[in-house]
């Protein structure tokens, strides 16, 4: 996989339902953000979710209030979102919100361009870190210890894959449960994780958890239900259609 250095550019999506905002944050992107690239602009929800499946883009400037539905109501129709978010919006009383949705910055109208450039380089280098880490994700070691990096809000982490029980999917971030009783909140999605960690150690057994099959699985129940009972007695639902595939696994 090649690794995206630290002059990559972003590509950008701008969704803003007035044509003057739209244009006014695309000039000063152009003029003061070398870093980002903008692919498209889109005027409503609708229309913004046709752009991002088409146009993939790495960063989406959303405003908040628009007609047709809401820039959390957009955010939240992704069960597994893989673009930052940076919302503009002229209003203030919406921040809470926006950084518990995972936004990497919110930017209030009128943009002020210290504003813009500090969002810029901060989804520069979240995506960096969560991107071009890919290489190092796993980490084999002359013992044949694999580790994992964790990004968290603080910085990264490295844990060795034994110790993990499971990753538990929570809105857009990630719980891990290790062996030694701890959890390691983490602001990869699942589905990130999914397809790094070493399959032959891991099972995503269900849209919400991705258990370790190889050190803590314990016993397979069916008392009310399909459950993988882990070593720290924890018991991890099954989906229905992913039982079939995983009882070959560990066949």
């Amino acid at each position: 996989m090649i690794k995206k250095q630290l002059s990559m550019k972003l590509n950008t999506l701008i969704i803003d339902d007035e044509p003057n905002a739209r244009e006014n944050l695309q000039i000063l992107i152009n003029e003061y953000c070398p870093n980002l690239t903008i692919v498209g602009l889109a005027s409503n929800v609708s229309q913004a979710k046709i752009m991002i499946k088409q146009l993939s883009p790495d960063l989406v400037f959303l405003d908040i209030a628009m007609p047709g539905g809401d820039g959390f109501s957009l955010l939240n129709s992704y069960e597994d979102r893989d673009f930052s978010v940076v919302f503009t919006t002229a209003h203030s009383q919406h921040a809470l919100k926006a950084y518990k949705a995972d936004a990497i910055d919110y930017i209030q109208k009128p943009i002020d361009i210290n504003d813009l450039q500090k969002a810029s380089n901060k989804a520069l280098k979240y995506t960096t870190y969560s991107l071009s880490d890919e290489d190092s994700e796993q980490v084999t070691t002359e013992d044949e210890i694999e580790k994992i990096s964790i990004p968290t809000r603080s910085g990264f982490i490295f844990i060795e894959n034994k110790n993990i029980i499971y990753f538990k999917a929570s809105e857009n971030y990630t719980e891990i449960y290790l062996d030694n009783g701890k959890k390691v909140v983490s602001s990869k999605t699942i589905k990130r994780y999914e397809e790094k960690v070493n399959p032959h150690m891991f099972s995503r057994v269900h849209k919400s958890y991705i258990i370790n099959k190889h050190n803590h699985l314990s016993e397979l129940s069916r008392q009310m239900g399909n459950f993988a009972v882990m070593s720290n007695g924890d018991n991890i639902p099954i989906a229905r259609r992913r039982l079939s595939g995983f009882m070959k696994e560990i066949n």
